[in-house]
């Protein structure tokens, strides 16, 4: 199994409009549209990061290096970075294989 995990911060407009909760609410509804409808990805989630240093947490597992290369390319995938490159920025991320 594959653990992709991505760090953010919201944009300068959203800090600025103080429009945080309602831009984690609209980054909570894209990431749904793709939980079920995606080979080999097991499940995907963003939160608020409770450790500081980055606004967001978005963690998926997939099934495997061959379902994280094609979630890479995958158009509800790309949708979703879309609908989101207004609202975040700084990204950080990385990938985790595990066997738990």
């Amino acid at each position: 199994m594959i653990r992709h995990i991505l760090f953010w911060n919201y944009t300068d407009t959203v800090k600025n409009q103080h429009r945080e909760a309602e831009a984690l609410q609209f980054l909570q509804d894209s990431v749904a549209t793709m939980n079920g409808h995606i080979d080999g990805l097991l499940k995907a989630e963003i939160g608020t990061n409770l450790a500081g240093g980055y606004d967001l947490v978005f963690y998926a597992e997939l099934e495997d290096t061959d379902a994280l290369n094609a979630f890479r390319d995958h158009p509800l995938h790309a949708a979703h970075r879309e609908r989101c490159k207004d609202i975040v920025t700084d990204r950080l991320c990385g990938d985790l294989i595990t066997t738990i």
